[in-house]
């Protein structure tokens, strides 16, 4: 296979990527439903799996900048889905939990995603999944 060849393809699967995700984002979000984005539930979902987050941690796990998670930490506040509070050990840490409305939106929203997710990828087998996850790894 040439050089040309192959670049064609890599376009190609830079076009599929491109529009293999644009529609995972509008079908995710249409699942969340209106007021909520994909961001706010990746951070719902990242302090129920570890609570106790300060916003530097949150930032570094989702790959984000400490800027845009203060913003989506902001907006989940004021949904009444979060606390605040001030570390114990270091007063300048401020230290996220969800609230009971937030644990309750998470586990259904989260259920929500697991139906979807089964749905979207029900046409590939187990090895085909392992695959993708080993091919996207290398890269």
């Amino acid at each position: 296979m040439s050089n040309q060849e192959k670049m064609s393809l890599i376009t190609e699967l830079e076009s599929t990527m491109r529009s293999f995700i644009r529609e995972y984002r509008r079908e995710f979000n249409e699942l969340l439903g209106e007021g909520f984005t994909g961001s706010e539930f990746a951070f719902l979902r990242a302090i129920h799996e570890n609570s106790e987050q300060n916003v530097s941690r949150l930032a570094a796990a989702l790959n984000v900048s400490n800027s845009h998670a203060t913003t989506i930490m902001d907006r989940l506040a004021d949904k009444g889905l979060i606390t605040r509070t001030r570390s114990e050990h270091d007063r300048r840490v401020v230290i996220f939990e969800l609230t009971e409305h937030g644990e309750e939106l998470f586990f259904v929203l989260n259920e929500k995603r697991t139906q979807y997710m089964q749905e979207r990828f029900e046409k590939l087998s187990i090895s085909e999944i392992e695959e993708l996850i080993r091919i996207f790894n290398i890269l």
